[in-house]
């Protein structure tokens, strides 16, 4: 099963199982016990699927990790199997402490995926990349120039290569590089250069499988360049 498509399942099935907790969270701080119970006996079964599927395909998504699991997700990983029995036994006792922390752990946990550290502060990335702008600052363009495959990428060339990034790239980065969809990175704010990114497409990082079996090299060389071009679009 494709890793993107795992990906995606996992942030729905993910979305759907907070979306009932919720509901019973809204519920248990409204007094409205009899209710609360009533939805816990009709939503018992979806609540164990969910659950379930969140730690399957959590577990296949960590199993895939392309490197070393960065602090920041190892933290969100024992979190999340921290928070979830917290939550059922708060909601299942109608203890409203407990069923507090559960809510809080969440929405930390959701912090801490989004900025992709545990102080929730996306300052540290920006702090990391300064010096490699200043370093790239000045031969950005000899080094573009010069690059013979760059200036192919006109015509159908670039329409061939915008539509391989359409259909293996966009769904997680968007159009513009700017989407940032499942912790996908900011394409228009990366630092890495064109042989970085050429290796990531190749090999793969993270989340983001590897695409070296299915491009071809100039494929690959093309498709890095044209990732660098986002920013000027």
């Amino acid at each position: 099963m494709p890793i993107t498509a795992v990906l995606h399942t996992h942030v729905l099935v993910v979305i759907l199982f907070l979306l009932l907790f919720l509901s019973k969270v809204v519920l248990l701080f409204l007094n409205k016990h009899d209710t609360l119970n009533k939805a816990r006996s009709s939503t018992k079964v979806l609540d164990m699927i969910f659950g379930t599927l969140v730690l399957v395909t959590g577990a296949y998504l960590t199993f895939h990790f392309n490197g070393p699991l960065p602090r920041w997700l190892l933290v969100k990983i024992v979190l999340v199997l921290v928070a979830i029995p917290i939550s059922i036994v708060g909601i299942k006792r109608h203890n409203k402490v407990l069923t507090a922390v559960g809510v809080l752990i969440f929405l930390y946990v959701y912090g801490v995926a989004e900025t992709k550290s545990m102080k929730m502060s996306p300052e540290q990335t920006v702090k990391a990349t300064v010096p490699n702008q200043e370093q790239e600052a000045q031969p950005q363009k000899p080094q573009t120039a010069a690059n013979p495959i760059l200036s192919q990428l006109e015509g159908t060339h670039l329409q061939n290569t915008k539509a391989i990034y359409t259909q293996l790239c966009a769904t997680c980065h968007g159009e513009d590089g700017q989407k940032g969809m499942s912790g996908a990175s900011n394409l228009q704010q990366s630092t890495l250069s064109v042989e970085d990114r050429k290796a990531v497409i190749a090999n793969g990082r993270g989340l983001m499988p590897g695409f070296g079996s299915q491009l071809s090299e100039q494929e690959q060389e093309a498709l890095a360049q044209y990732t660098t071009m986002l920013k000027n679009e």
